[in-house]
């Protein structure tokens, strides 16, 4: 009698969030995320990405957060392409947080010795070229905690300026008030305590956020939508030891 395998499954756990919006996490073990993760996670967050399209008729834009603080590995991976992904650099601000600021007298005097300091400057580069540069882009970089993707009506261009709009006036220190667009950063733990309207300003216009997070340790999935019309649709089961979660095959 032949052997039987287990089907391969990714988790996602729900978050927190103002209803009617939903969000999951999908999560790693570590970002740079190990090789044997690396594969199903990316088939996963690909598959879903293409449902959700779909479903909304929209258009998707992808993004690459390149950060010293939080993924390090991701600018050497990134500096080759940039001929073929023609990326535009935007100034990413994080929401829920803090505005960006130079460093303090007081952030010097705390730091110890041989800690980083936080860093200034959050870049953000959007791919301008074709779908394949966005799938390469995407195929690419993933892993290294930097791919977001955005689904939203508005062509790139517009959905930059939506992002200038909201995210400028709140920068009050002049050194970061001239990059040539403004683009919101969330993690999940920014989402447990904002309203449905708040969110839908954050999104800038955009109903599906997809991106891998640093600080949640995982990819994280928002809609300000039910998600679980796309998790059906991709054969995705309660998980019945964890409350909350559920398994999504890997096709």
């Amino acid at each position: 009698m032949p052997a039987t395998t287990t089907p391969l499954r990714i988790r996602a756990r729900q978050l927190r969030c103002p209803a009617p919006a939903e969000a999951i996490l999908l999560p790693c073990t570590a970002f740079p995320i190990p090789v044997q993760e690396r594969d199903a996670l990316l088939r996963v967050f690909v598959s879903l990405s293409r449902t959700l399209l779909l479903r909304s008729k929209a258009q998707s834009h992808s993004f690459l957060h390149v950060s010293s603080g939080k993924n390090p590995e991701a600018a050497p991976l990134f500096a080759p392409h940039a001929k073929r992904w023609m990326p535009e650099l935007g100034f990413g601000v994080w929401l829920g947080r803090k505005p960006p600021s130079l460093w303090t007298r007081e952030d010097l005097e705390k730091a110890e010795p041989g800690e980083r300091l936080r860093p200034l400057v959050e870049l953000v580069f959007r791919i301008t070229t074709d779908e394949a540069a966005k799938e390469h882009a995407r195929s690419t970089m993933f892993g290294t905690g930097s791919v977001i993707e955005v689904q939203t009506r508005d062509d790139g261009p517009t959905y930059a300026r939506r992002g200038t709009q909201l995210l400028l006036p709140t920068i009050q220190d002049a050194s970061f008030k001239s990059y040539p667009y403004y683009f919101p950063l969330i993690d999940g733990g920014a989402l447990a305590s904002v309203s449905f309207a708040q969110l839908q300003a954050w999104l800038c216009g955009a109903g599906i956020w997809m991106a891998e997070s640093v600080d949640d340790s995982g990819v994280l999935v928002l809609s300000l939508d039910s998600l679980r019309p796309a998790l059906d649709q991709l054969g995705a089961t309660a998980d019945p030891d964890n409350a909350g979660c559920w398994l999504i095959p890997v096709s």
